[in-house]
């Protein structure tokens, strides 16, 4: 416990992001009670003791051409955040996740001299990894979700340390799918498909009218329940309107996790979402598409640098679970990669695997990340 009253500014600039945040602000003020917290944030960070001065909604936006079309309003609201942050004078600005909005916010950070620490590091390991120079500019500490990626930053001056996941201490490392059933009001004798076309706008419309002809042309028996999760009713409603375009009924559960605990099997986007299956002990499909233009400079710069992109084959370092990616991504590829899911009667070696990750990604305090930033404001002063 730390007896001196900082005053922290943290950003978090999406759902993922938003949850990480919580649970950061949560437990510095568990550890620290006079902390005094400012924050960008969304529904969960909403629900802590820190101050939130926008909701983060505005930045929701993925890839590098689609960044473009909002790019005004965004830096318009980048520029208010920085205002905003400065005229509090806090001890330390923490940027959760997010690198396209906090990086930019850090950087103005250093140059009044605040202390930076970006929490949870951008994938270096996938694509762009000379960025790790620039970063050094303008980050002090790093703390990574991840154990393989400290030594990635032991070339810069950046202080690198692993905190564990989050969801990783949330989620049981074992799970009882029927009681997981009972607890979100689904019979233990159904089966639950997860459907999870992200959290973004861009997202959604670009997944879910693949998703839903997907589902139609699994012809899935009465046994199987659609159901799915998202951060806002907005996003429900997109959703819903997409599936009842395409003539399928969705079931919605408050809580991802508690779906995905729940679920037998799940097909989704990538990001956090399949961590978060992995993490549930839930078999996947993962699919991946952006913009043909962003696509193109991905390939052309050469900027991926692993075969593979969803975390479950990151973690595993190989094709763990099966991806559905850009140009593959259609129906009938979709259909044929899902109905090869479902037919497997033997799990145990999937399950295996997802559960030695989810161990490697357990630390011994479940409150390491506020324990970490409390150590390094103390060496400040």
């Amino acid at each position: 416990m730390s007896n001196r009253a900082y005053k922290i500014a943290l950003v978090a600039g999406e759902a993922s992001s938003d949850m990480i945040g919580a649970d950061l602000i949560k437990d510095l003020f568990a550890l620290s009670p006079g902390v005094e917290i400012i924050a960008v944030g969304g529904a969960k960070i909403k629900q802590t003791q820190a101050t939130v001065i926008l909701d983060n909604e505005a930045f929701s936006v993925m890839g590098l051409v689609e960044v473009l079309k909002d790019l005004p309003q965004l830096l318009k609201l980048k520029k208010s955040i920085v205002k905003r942050i400065l005229a509090f004078k806090p001890d330390v600005f923490i940027g959760v996740d997010s690198p396209d909005l906090n990086f930019s916010v850090a950087k103005n950070m250093k140059k009044a001299n605040i202390p930076v620490v970006h929490y949870v590091s951008p994938s270096v390991w996938a694509w762009r990894p000379k960025r790790i120079y620039k970063m050094a500019s303008f980050i002090d500490c790093l703390l990574t979700l991840f154990p393989f990626e400290v030594s990635i930053y032991k070339k810069t001056s950046i202080k690198a340390e692993f905190v564990g996941h989050p969801l990783a201490k949330k989620i049981p490392v074992v799970i009882d799918k029927a009681l997981a059933k009972k607890q979100i009001g689904v019979n233990d004798n159904k089966k639950i498909l997860a459907l999870l076309p992200g959290s973004r706008d861009r997202e959604i419309k670009s997944l879910m009218p693949i998703f839903a002809d997907t589902v139609k042309q699994l012809h899935l028996s009465n046994q199987w329940q659609i159901m799915s999760s998202n951060v806002s009713e907005n996003k429900k409603a997109l959703v819903d309107l997409i599936a009842a375009e395409h003539q399928l009924k969705i079931n919605w559960v408050d809580s991802a996790s508690d779906l995905l605990q729940a679920a037998d099997f799940a097909l989704l986007g990538s990001g956090t979402v399949a961590l978060e299956a992995l993490l549930c002990k839930t078999p996947m499909v993962v699919a991946y598409q952006i913009s043909q233009i962003t696509w193109l400079i991905v390939k052309t710069f050469k900027l991926m640098q692993l075969p593979y992109y969803s975390l479950p084959n990151v973690l595993y370092q190989g094709f763990l679970v099966p991806e559905v990616m850009q140009k593959d991504l259609n129906v009938v590829n979709l259909v044929n990669t899902c109905q090869k899911m479902l037919t497997d009667d033997d799990c145990s070696r999937l399950i295996k695997a997802f559960t030695e990750i989810h161990l490697s990604l357990l630390t011994g305090n479940s409150n390491q990340a506020a324990l970490s930033v409390l150590k390094f404001l103390d060496a400040k002063q």
